[in-house]
């Protein structure tokens, strides 16, 4: 190990890792550790990065390195970011851009230590030197849990959705929102969305959200990024199933799409509006903060870039001249109005959402509707077959 840190942060995942990042840059004379339970990013769907969420209370110091950093994960350097922030996105796979920060932390000077931390108390133990401790180990925190015990946070359920995740080989495009997208969508009984990565190594990472009723979502076994299903399996529900091979078949036809074999995965979420009842924890000891998922979760792939927004937000605060006290109060202070933020988007968003939702449905009935595809067309995407299904045509009768 290296130098006895000034700041120790459990979990190493990619807002953990922006924390790190935006704390080094503010203060190299810092020494930080990570610790990591996994060596391997557990997690590989794609995620949209939005180019404010890297700007917002972050440090820029103009090195090359930086820029190459920005560049690796956006394909923009940083002067171009700034040029489209109020707009710009990026869709990147998880492991991606894990690997791009865990590469840039490292030539700061940041260290990994691959270990699982299960107590807090014993890590404050461990490292008496350490002034402040972050905890960045996700939605169902171990750190958090302990700290502020198990009543912890609140959560407000948004809407259940069922994932396929899978790989295209080469490019894969992606269908026109107004255009194939809404077309498809019509057909469909549970409303679909696309999330289409970038072309890397030969592959391309394709992730299908559908938004499903309660019902639907409580008849699939428990399934996660850790113990997915494939798309073959036959418990996955009829109509569920239907609507993935013939959104599929459509992407397979409009965007050229050439399914990778094997590589696909069904997993299922509730998306929900939680946070923390603090982010700031005046221990006896020394002062504990959350960040990323153990602070606050938001739908809609909101989680990465307000925990981003929250990471750059600590690293401002820890390195002000200012007592620890004081550095707790102010990062409590900020809690409420990142709250009032990012839930307001998120609802605002499930509200448009469900008005999509109500708008494909009556508009697929009405007979004056003319962007739809011929019954012909219809008929085909939902009855071809897609080697995806194959074990489930099989299966089923």
């Amino acid at each position: 190990m290296s130098a006895k840190p000034d700041i120790v942060m459990v979990g190493a995942g990619p807002v953990n890792l922006w924390t790190a990042i935006q704390i080094k840059n503010r203060n190299p004379h810092l020494n930080i550790r990570l610790y990591e339970r996994y060596r391997e990013y557990q997690r590989s769907h794609v995620l949209r990065v939005e180019q404010a969420s890297l700007l917002l209370y972050g440090k820029k110091n103009g090195t090359p390195r930086e820029d190459s950093f920005y560049k690796d994960v956006t394909g923009k350097t940083l002067s171009q970011i700034y040029k489209m922030a109020a707009t710009g996105a990026v869709f990147i796979r998880t492991n991606d851009l894990e690997q791009a920060e865990k590469t840039y932390a490292t030539d700061l000077g940041i260290e990994i230590v691959y270990e699982k931390i299960a107590d807090p108390y014993a890590l404050m133990l461990a490292h008496p030197e350490a002034r402040y401790f972050i905890a960045g180990d996700g939605a169902r925190s171990l750190m958090r849990e302990q700290l502020l015990g198990a009543d912890s946070i609140r959560n407000f359920p948004q809407q259940y959705i069922v994932e396929a995740k899978y790989q295209a080989h080469g490019h894969a495009g992606e269908l026109g929102f107004l255009q194939d997208h809404y077309k498809a969508n019509k057909i469909l009984s549970n409303m679909a969305f696309e999330y289409v990565g970038r072309e890397r190594n030969g592959t391309t990472p394709v992730t299908l959200r559908f938004f499903v009723d309660r019902e639907t979502y409580d008849a699939l076994p428990e399934m996660g990024f850790k113990d997915p299903f494939p798309l073959s399996d036959p418990r996955i529900p009829e109509a569920l199933a239907q609507d993935i091979k013939t959104y599929m078949n459509v992407r397979k036809e409009k965007a050229h799409e050439n399914f990778c074999e094997s590589s696909d995965r069904l997993g299922k979420l509730t998306l929900s509006c939680y946070a923390a009842k603090k982010f700031g924890i005046a221990t006896p000891d020394r002062p504990w903060f959350l960040v990323g998922d153990a602070a606050m979760g938001v739908p809609y792939f909101r989680s990465l870039n307000a925990g981003m927004i929250i990471g750059s937000q600590l690293a401002f605060i820890l390195t002000r001249d200012i007592s620890d006290k004081n550095k707790v109060r102010a990062y409590n202070a900020c809690r409420p109005l990142d709250i009032a933020w990012e839930f307001t988007s998120a609802r605002t968003k499930n509200m448009g959402l469900k008005l999509y939702d109500a708008f494909r449905g009556v508009s697929a009935e009405v007979p004056w509707e003319v962007v739809r595809w011929d019954r012909e067309t219809v008929r085909r995407f939902q009855t071809m077959q897609h080697p995806a299904f194959e074990l489930k045509n099989k299966t089923r009768p």
